[in-house]
């Protein structure tokens, strides 16, 4: 009898000692909602999500039924749907929240007026589009197409638009296909990420200021910024392997670390807004989030990854909201799917409260 009560005293502890582990791992991406956004379903693909400025929204854009559909953040709503003679590569959103811009494989950018989903402006391209993008000031619309040749030359062509005029303002040969743009938060750089290399432009005056790539042939489907500007991340296929991200110090074009933990195809990397983690999915059934500290500290192989959470089908991209409270994933069997980022900060409540009542007495003078 003592025997068997001593057994199950053991148990109880033991199943106290796992859930206090669970309460003091945060680190967590949590399911929230996961909506239909190509009704094709399996036989579908959403190719982009993006969040709106004040997160309240999310856009998205998918491969096989064409369609551009406005979503509601709190609740999955959808809000207006719109379609394109031909598949939606990339969405995103205006600095102030008005527009969302779509392009598509028809040589067309679509701008849209956000609460409404009217067209507010067409512009025709030479190519297929697969990389757009907005500044986070002002009003700059940034088109990236696919490769072109002529005369044994080939050309990929990244566009600058005033809108909502869409006054094209530069045309940029980048030398070969255009997959992903992002801007510096302070709209000083223009990051271009495509097959060969990863460059980096001044807005300036558009020049090229650095090229960045290994020393053999990558594809990059995917890059960033760091938050802080210092620092580019990118993901790519090439030589004998699949999946593998590269981090430069940009600016002086020193390769600091590439890693590879999945050996499959990555088709989207994100940086957390607050710089201390990144996060990559593709085709691997899991999301991955990286410490960005340690990919600095461990040896490529040993980097550990911080969390990774099963995600279901193939991702093709990844956002993350403004302040880093919520992500969003879109997938290959036709779903996107939103999430509640949960960081490691123990003390983050309080530090909300704190600024809660400071804000208020502010308000009050008190």
């Amino acid at each position: 009898m003592k025997h068997f009560l001593m057994i199950v005293f053991v148990g109880v502890c033991i199943s106290a000692a796992n859930a206090q582990q669970y309460l003091n791992y945060q680190l967590r991406l949590e399911p929230v909602w996961a909506r239909v956004a190509d009704a094709m379903g399996e036989l579908g693909s959403v190719e982009s999500v993006e969040f709106s400025p004040d997160g309240k929204h999310i856009v998205s854009g998918t491969k096989f039924d064409n369609a551009v559909i406005m979503w509601r953040t709190s609740d999955g709503t959808e809000l207006w749907r719109r379609y394109a003679k031909q598949e939606i590569e990339r969405v995103g959103w205006s600095a102030d929240g008005q527009y969302v811009a779509s392009a598509s494989e028809d040589f067309l950018v679509t701008v849209y007026e956000a609460k409404t989903g009217n067209i507010i402006k067409e512009l025709k391209h030479t190519q297929g589009i697969d990389g757009l993008t907005w500044s986070h000031q002002g009003s700059l619309l940034v088109t990236g197409e696919e490769k072109t040749t002529a005369n044994k030359t080939t050309q990929g062509w990244i566009r600058v638009f005033d809108m909502p005029e869409g006054k094209q303002l530069k045309a940029i040969d980048f030398g070969n296909t255009v997959n992903e743009l992002f801007f510096t938060q302070d709209d000083a750089y223009l990051l271009a990420v495509g097959h060969g290399a990863v460059k980096v432009y001044k807005t300036e005056d558009w020049s090229l200021v650095q090229t960045l790539k290994p020393n053999y042939h990558v594809i990059f489907t995917s890059g960033v910024f760091s938050p802080d500007g210092k620092h580019v991340i990118a993901v790519g296929q090439g030589g004998t392997s699949r999946g593998t991200a590269y981090l430069w110090e940009w600016r002086t074009g020193k390769l600091l670390k590439s890693f590879n933990h999945t050996g499959k195809k990555i088709e989207s990397i994100a940086w957390h807004p607050s710089g201390d983690y990144i996060a990559h999915a593709g085709h691997d059934p899991y999301i991955y989030v990286y410490r960005f500290a340690d990919i600095r500290k461990y040896a490529n192989d040993y980097i550990p990854i911080a969390h990774k959470v099963w995600a279901g089908d193939n991702a093709e991209y990844i956002d993350f909201n403004t302040d880093g409270s919520f992500f969003a994933s879109a997938h290959q069997n036709g779903l996107i799917k939103l999430w509640v980022w949960m960081g490691e900060d123990p003390n983050i409540n309080k530090k909300r409260h704190r600024w809660v009542s400071q804000q208020q007495k502010n308000a009050t003078g008190r």
